[in-house]
């Protein structure tokens, strides 16, 4: 039994326009699902209707083997979180523990502002802090009455690099903890350092579904990077020939860097090496990459 799932989730607004269309999630326990896709694609919606923000045309929600989703085990980070500017980070995380039937707030605002690093800024006002900071405020918020399931909606959106690689730190952390978490994004290398499972959606379908374990052995099994001292002339072509390589792709427009893209990984880890010393060519750089998130992206938005 998934621990979340929904079936057949459809949304059409009045205007027409079929927002979300007989999606299918299904999310396990303890799993990281990146709900992935293009903007307008029908993430945002999808999480609002999990959510109860809106109601769905059709289909319907399950929550850890009952119908709908409970609240009270769900934290909620929206993508454009609004806060109450004039409050400090205290008194925001007693407003947001004050929702819930909580027998001690200040051990759980405690520990929530702990899991985020802002255990030292708790007196600080909301307007005082950075948009990184706040965005972990939210997350404290989200974590404050301890539930079994979060939903971070583009929890990185406009960070920089410091502070994306904070929120993915805590969201990593969050789920050894045991917490199932459902968040979105469509900046792919962010996702593939977390997400265990990852759901595709284009225009409103959900066009390919699975763990990432999985999904990586169905696609291009990996890339192999290769860099040569000077032109690889001919080489390149009879690479390109072998039947275990899919695609070969220039990468610096002088004929001395590729990406190599491999269909049989172990084939050409015992024959390409012997193709590339027969050739006069001098190697300066071999190494094989698994495929990422973003491979996986392009090949099923480009193949339909």
């Amino acid at each position: 039994m998934n621990f979340l799932e929904t079936k057949n989730l459809s949304k059409t607004y009045p205007n027409g326009v079929e927002a979300v269309k007989s999606i299918n999630l299904k999310i396990d326990k303890g799993e990281i699902y990146g709900l992935i896709g293009p903007n307008g694609a029908g993430k945002s919606t999808t999480i609002r209707i999990l959510m109860g923000i809106l109601e769905p045309t059709s289909g319907s929600v399950h929550f850890d083997g009952s119908s709908g989703i409970d609240l009270a085990k769900t934290g909620y980070l929206p993508e454009c979180a609004n806060f109450y500017r004039f409050m400090t980070i205290r008194e925001y995380l007693e407003w947001s523990c004050s929702l819930y039937d909580l027998s001690d707030c200040e051990t759980n605002i405690e520990e929530s502002l702990i899991t985020v690093g802002l255990e030292n800024l708790r007196e600080r006002k909301l307007d005082e802090i950075s948009k990184g900071q706040k965005q972990r405020v939210g997350i404290a918020q989200a974590l404050v009455h301890d539930p079994d399931l979060l939903i971070l909606d583009e929890p990185t959106s406009g960070l920089d690099p410091l502070g994306k690689k904070k929120i993915l730190t805590i969201i990593k952390g969050l789920a050894d903890q045991g917490k199932t978490i459902l968040t979105s994004s469509h900046i792919l290398p962010e996702l593939s350092q977390v997400c265990t499972g990852v759901g595709i959606i284009r225009d409103g379908e959900l066009v390919l579904q699975g763990l990432m374990a999985d999904l990586r052995k169905e696609f291009v099994t990996s890339n192999l990077e290769l860099g040569f001292e000077s032109s690889a002339g001919t080489l390149i072509e009879e690479i390109e020939s072998l039947d275990f390589v899919s695609e070969v792709e220039e990468m610096d427009g002088e004929r001395t860097r590729y990406i190599v893209r491999i269909k049989d990984e172990k084939r050409a880890k015992k024959d390409l090496p012997r193709v590339i010393l027969d050739s006069e060519a001098v190697v300066t750089y071999y190494d094989f990459a698994q495929v990422t998130l973003e491979d996986i992206f392009m090949e099923t938005m480009e193949e339909g």
